[in-house]
């Protein structure tokens, strides 16, 4: 006699990262979304195994101390709540300023997260002195020249701006100039904003070229006295490059 599968559910849902909980780490986060996930009293399914936990993934980190109105999470469940009465629930358990924003049902089959996602939008507030256009040449700069190389602990790694910065706006805003960032994602690699805004940095002080680039998360830049920087958008592109939702 065989034994039946159990009808599993995933719920994918939007959530934001805001205020002082965007210096949470991801590990944090994902902590934090589970507990959040338990009090909201969601039958949720766990994995087999000597150690079995709650089967939720999540889209890719965000960097430590950048907001987003757009992360994602998918949760399985052991039976059906309906989409808006589970949005409530987790609503209600989780702290603002990680609150869901938008959840529905997807196949249990369908792309993961992971998969899926291979385009990330950023906004960036830089509050400086300096002009657009002095940004947007710098920017442009760095572009050119194809790969950022930076450290990260002891290990030298590579930022390939030619496989993930897609395009850019620059506009001259008060306090300062903002960015919009369209880049790609693969198994290869993403764009780190930080280490973008550093090289820039580095472009406009005449000093990328004498001094290593160092990945800390929070970058101390000579140029800007204030940064902003905020993931505004995650989808997928279908082969004719069209827009792909997660939901």
């Amino acid at each position: 006699m065989t034994v039946a599968e159990p009808t599993l559910f995933c719920l994918r849902v939007r959530y934001v990262k805001q205020g002082r909980l965007k210096h949470l780490g991801h590990l944090e986060v994902a902590r934090t979304v589970e507990r959040s996930v338990r009090r909201a009293g969601l039958p949720y399914a766990v994995t087999q195994g000597f150690s079995p936990h709650m089967r939720i993934a999540f889209s890719s980190a965000l960097p430590v101390a950048t907001s987003s109105v757009c992360e994602w999470y998918d949760l399985v469940l052991k039976s059906y709540v309906p989409a808006p009465e589970a949005l409530e629930r987790l609503t209600a358990a989780t702290p603002k300023d990680l609150a869901p924003t938008q959840a529905g049902y997807i196949d249990m089959r369908a792309t993961t997260l992971g998969l899926l996602i291979t385009r990330q939008d950023y906004h960036i507030h830089l509050a400086t002195s300096y002009t657009a256009e002095d940004i947007d040449r710098a920017l442009g700069t760095v572009a050119s020249l194809g790969k950022v190389n930076y450290l990260r602990g002891k290990k030298e790694k590579v930022l390939d701006l030619s496989a993930t910065l897609a395009a850019w706006f620059v506009e001259q805003a008060d306090g300062g100039v903002n960015i919009t960032l369209k880049t790609r994602s693969s198994n290869e690699g993403s764009l780190r904003p930080e280490i973008l805004l550093t090289a820039i940095d580095r472009v406009l002080t005449g000093t990328l070229e004498t001094e290593p680039i160092t990945s800390t998360g929070t970058p101390e830049l000579a140029c800007f006295t204030r940064i902003e920087v905020e993931r505004a958008d995650q989808y997928g592109e279908d082969e004719q490059g069209g827009r792909i939702d997660p939901l």
